[in-house]
């Protein structure tokens, strides 16, 4: 009895055969068998249906090795009557199908990129603006397609009520404006104060119509530059819908709508998980106009134009001006590398820091007030980078600072330090409130500045040491790992500061972690990369989706995938890591202006007469002594010289004592320079130490001794041998 068999099931057999012909060179063979993209797609549906993970994943991933563009998917997909509606479901299935989740996606991604593609084709707009009024099956399946376009289609619709030619196509096209909402509003608004009268009574009813309250600035500019009494009055109208008056101030109204663009929203955005956005204005000549930027900073280019539009209607409005300087400090670090910015254009534009410097100190300083207030570690760094070379003390005896104050509370020690530095070369003249807070953080800079800390939650203790191990070959010093934050609070509280927090939890607990850390004062700038059940991870990614402080991952990352995610995170929330040579300009930079401040506070014997008393910086400098060389060490000796405190003229003979060469005779120098100022601090044992010093053998030795002893203005009586010979040596 012959069994027959169905053309999928000869199609896998004659595949295998193909392989087993190719690997003895029987490829001609193999290459007649290829099946086409259309039978893949037939493939790929039938063994989704029956279960078959294998075969239906090989199906899938034969096809996107083909290497189609997302038009000719889209023609695959529409090749027959059926073959749409099974591949849909098809993809609805293979969802819920681990294995296959990822090449069913991509397959449905390159089927939509396919239809948006034929959808935004200016000579398919036109062809389907022309379905309108072809009957109700036309004007339906035209309805549907110009509503996938978006904004797309807008100027050619705009055409036609600009044209006046077909009434009856102005209707369809009016009702589609409506019922495309928000996608058609911005187009409209660009355009709005372009086209001509009844043009602009038309727009302003579709815009009040659809309530989007992005046309409210537009629509009231309108109102109170138009002559036209019934543009006036459907310009009225439509805000009145929407709660506003047209007399509203127009710079307010701008700076809002620019606030809502710069808080990152995913629903200001026309196309999400797009690549794109659209830019939208109106050329003389050449009507409505798009331009494409990258996603990544569209929020940022509409924030700076409409803060651009307040600022000229009100050059007075500062809030405005900062939001600019932000919003660009924003685009910089979002802007892909060798991006040309449509909006930003390198040739025309300088960098971000140069407008963030003229806009001056009182602008900056509500730049870094926003910074803080969202925790935005990399625009704060910036903001205080600007204020230090253009903040002077009158910054803070007219009332000013306190961003800077404030500042020194941040949760990363790199905005601590930056503030501390800028707050003392601005020079401040009386003390202020926050004032004695700078010195020690400045000490501190010393010893901390490159060490990275990173804490680690887990539900079990050998994926605590998991991601232990994987953070600390990172350079991270990882702190005592825990079950749940609540048990950290300790050991947070006894370091400088948590660069890093790692979490591996159930869902619930995940999402609790990171509320508890936003709450928590040393933890709300901190990066938190929270590895999450599979299952919950779309859940947690969009609940926490505003957070950028925070990422969520899968559990099952390996551990290089643990080291990319977290790197990429940390970059992005506070930057680079401080390396060696940044720490050791962190380091000079604070003992010189140590040094400085101590030179103005006219110190003596621990009392200070200045803003700051550098002697706040007694103990750090002194444990920072032994724990540096070459030329910090030598600072930080010149900084411990200026501080009249018994303990910092003694901890500086210690280290002569023990030190030798060039480096005794730096410490030796600097416990001149104390003596000098302060008098005699030192201890019997060190007199004994120097006295014998200076009738040694070693000549260079003795005249610092000798020298020491003179600054000293040690009694008579320790200087009579030296003087009557008695001791010289022989």
């Amino acid at each position: 009895m012959l069994r027959t068999f169905g053309p999928r099931v000869l199609r896998s057999v004659t595949a295998a055969a193909g392989a087993l012909l190719i690997a003895i060179g029987s490829a001609p063979v193999a290459a007649q068998s290829r099946p086409n993209e259309s039978e893949l797609l037939a493939d790929f549906n039938h063994y989704v249906y029956i279960a078959n993970l294998e075969m239906a994943e090989a199906s899938a991933r034969a096809i996107l090795d083909r290497g189609l563009t997302p038009t000719q998917f889209l023609g695959v997909v529409e090749d027959s009557p059926t073959m749409q509606d099974r591949f849909e479901r098809a993809y609805r299935r293979a969802l819920a199908m681990p294995q296959l989740e990822d090449v069913a996606s991509r397959l449905y991604r390159l089927y939509e990129d396919g239809r948006l593609a034929r959808a935004r084709d200016p000579n398919e707009v036109a062809r389907n603006i022309a379905l309108l009024t072809s009957g109700p099956r036309g004007r339906i399946l035209g309805q549907q397609r110009l509503a996938t376009a978006g904004e797309y289609a807008v100027p050619q619709l705009l055409e036609v009520l600009v044209s006046r030619r077909d009434q009856a196509l102005e209707t369809e096209v009016r009702a589609l404006l409506t019922a495309m909402g928000r996608q058609a509003v911005n187009p409209m608004c660009a355009a709005l104060a372009h086209v001509d009268g009844p043009t602009q009574e038309t727009l302003a009813r579709l815009l009040g119509r659809i309530g989007y309250r992005v046309a409210m600035p537009y629509l009231a500019q309108l109102a109170q530059s138009t002559t036209n009494d019934a543009v006036k009055q459907a310009s009225a109208s439509a805000l009145s819908s929407m709660g506003a008056s047209a007399d509203a101030a127009l710079s307010p109204l701008y700076l809002n709508l620019a606030e809502e663009y710069m808080g990152q929203s995913r629903s200001m955005l026309s196309f999400p998980g797009e690549p794109h956005q659209l830019l939208w204005e109106f050329r003389p000549g050449l009507g409505l106009q798009a331009t494409a930027i990258v996603s990544e900073v569209y929020h940022e280019a509409r924030a700076m134009d409409l803060a651009e539009k307040a600022v000229s209607l009100d050059g007075t409005n500062q809030e405005a001006l900062s939001l600019w300087v932000a919003a660009n400090f924003s685009r910089q670090f979002d802007q892909p590398a060798e991006y040309d910015n449509p909006a930003y254009p390198s040739a025309t534009r300088r960098s971000a820091s140069y407008y963030a410097a003229a806009a001056g100190p009182q602008v900056l300083e509500r730049v870094l007030m926003r910074a803080l207030a969202s925790h935005d570690t990399r625009m704060a760094r910036e903001a205080i980078a600007a204020l230090s070379s253009t903040a002077g003390g009158t910054l803070f005896s007219s009332g000013g600072g306190r961003s800077l104050v404030e500042a020194l509370s941040y949760p990363d020690r790199r905005v601590r330090y930056d503030a501390a530095l800028a707050i003392g070369r601005a020079g401040p003249t009386q003390p202020f409130d926050g004032s004695d807070r700078v010195v020690p953080i400045l000490a501190g800079v010393l010893r901390d500045a490159a060490k990275r800390f990173a804490l680690v939650i887990a539900d079990t203790p050998q994926r605590q040491q998991d991601i232990r191990t994987t953070l600390e070959a990172m350079g991270y010093t990882v702190l005592a790992p825990a079950s749940r934050l609540s048990e950290t609070s300790q050991t947070v509280a006894e370091v400088p500061g948590v660069d890093l927090l790692v979490s591996d939890l159930t869902a619930s607990a995940t999402a609790d972690t990171i509320d508890q850390a936003r709450r928590t004062a040393r933890l709300q700038a901190t990066p938190i990369y929270a590895l999450s059940p599979s299952t919950a991870l779309e859940e947690l990614r969009s609940r926490f989706e505003g957070d950028p402080l925070s990422r969520v991952a899968s559990q099952g990352v390996t551990p290089e995938q643990l080291t990319a995610g977290v790197e990429q995170l940390v970059d992005r929330a506070s930057g680079p890591p401080v390396t060696e040579d940044e720490a050791t300009s962190y380091a000079n930079q604070a003992l010189d202006l140590l040094h400085t401040l101590a030179l103005k506070s006219g110190s003596a014997a621990g009392a200070s007469y200045g803003v700051f008393d550098v002697g706040d910086a007694a103990a750090p400098l002194i444990a920072a002594l032994d724990e540096t060389t070459g030329e910090v060490r030598a600072k930080v000796a010149t900084a411990l010289s200026f501080i009249g405190q018994q303990r910092a003229q003694v901890a500086l003979m210690d280290a002569a004592m023990n030190a030798s060469g060039e480096d005794r005779a730096m410490l030796v120098e600097a416990v001149i320079g104390s003596a000098k100022r302060y008098g005699n601090l030192l201890q019997e044992r060190h007199l004994r130490w120097i006295i014998e010093a200076a009738e040694g053998q070693d000549e260079a030795q003795a005249m610092l001794a000798a020298s020491l002893m003179g600054a000293l203005s040690l009694p008579n009586e320790r200087l009579v041998p030296l003087i009557a010979g008695e001791s010289r040596p022989k």
